[in-house]
């Protein structure tokens, strides 16, 4: 735990004591009270399990379009135990002119072969002494389901059904961020006078 987390979720306990104890001495109905009372005492752990973004676990959104590998672990997946299987990497993102921002992150991406393949030979070559750059390309939501829309009609049984229509394996796929693992360009440097 960090005393940042802390910190929001007392300040958070805080507030909703004073907000409660006004809300005690006013003339609302027993059951408005107490509602209050349930809805803030909700809302206060809710904070705190929300915040644990703050403690360094992996972010699932999207990556940032140029970025320097730092380093990468593969989770294959496993059916015995339910598992889907996840590719994370611990990246800073490098800005226009090739340099790193000096604040690395780490991501989590759903498991894909292909993309496992090219990150493990990417942590084989950052061992190797290698630094590795990477791009990646996310499609948006509204591409994925226009490819779904596109490819319906073309589909009489390649589908899986599902309890409320068909899943196209190929829209799931794309939905996978495509990333690219190179070897780092070198930073550039202003003009010489």
């Amino acid at each position: 735990m960090t005393t940042t987390l802390l910190a929001v979720s007392a300040a958070y306990v805080v507030l909703a004591v004073i907000v409660l104890s006004m809300g005690l001495t006013s003339r609302f109905a027993w059951w408005v009270k107490a509602g209050a009372i349930v809805v803030s005492s909700v809302f206060f752990v809710e904070v705190f399990f929300a915040s644990k973004g703050l403690l360094g676990w992996p972010a699932a959104g999207a990556l940032p379009p140029k970025f320097q590998l730092l380093w990468t672990r593969v989770v294959e997946p496993d059916p015995k135990l339910g598992s889907r299987g996840a590719i994370y990497l611990w990246i800073e993102e490098i800005d226009a002119n090739n340099v790193p921002s000096g604040l690395p992150r780490a991501f989590r991406l759903p498991y894909s072969v292909k993309l496992a393949d090219r990150t493990l030979k990417a942590r084989d070559e950052i061992m190797a002494g290698n630094p590795q750059e990477g791009q990646a390309e996310e499609l948006m939501e509204e591409e994925v389901i226009g490819s779904a829309a596109k490819r319906e009609p073309q589909q009489p049984d390649g589908g899986i059904s599902s309890a409320g229509g068909r899943i196209d394996l190929d829209v799931a796929l794309e939905a996978i961020p495509r990333v690219e693992f190179r070897p780092l360009t070198n930073p550039t440097l202003p003009p010489k006078p």
